[in-house]
């Protein structure tokens, strides 16, 4: 059985187990492992944006967040944020 995955929308990370926002609109309070982005607490509690967080975390060289998840394997920062940005157009 596949597993239903979402994408980030700070990092463009595609392997999220919960859509970042439920259909009602509320967090889902996961926290993306590559930018560290807790849906839910970093936008609604800390009142940042997506736009905001993604550019610190490119600022500070989009280094993985999760201490407790390892990095994948083939992990590329670059084009998933080309490929999100690209989208959002």
């Amino acid at each position: 059985m596949k597993v239903s995955t979402h994408t980030c929308p700070v990092c463009g990370f595609d392997q999220l187990k919960e859509a970042p926002r439920s259909k009602s609109g509320g967090g889902s309070f996961e926290i993306c492992p590559a930018c560290g982005f807790q849906f839910g607490v970093s936008d609604d509690d800390d009142g940042l944006t997506y736009d905001e967080w993604r550019e610190d975390w490119v600022e500070r060289g989009m280094e993985w967040s999760s201490l407790g998840i390892k990095t994948p394997r083939g992990w590329k920062p670059e084009a998933l944020l080309k490929s999100l940005l690209k989208k959002k157009k």
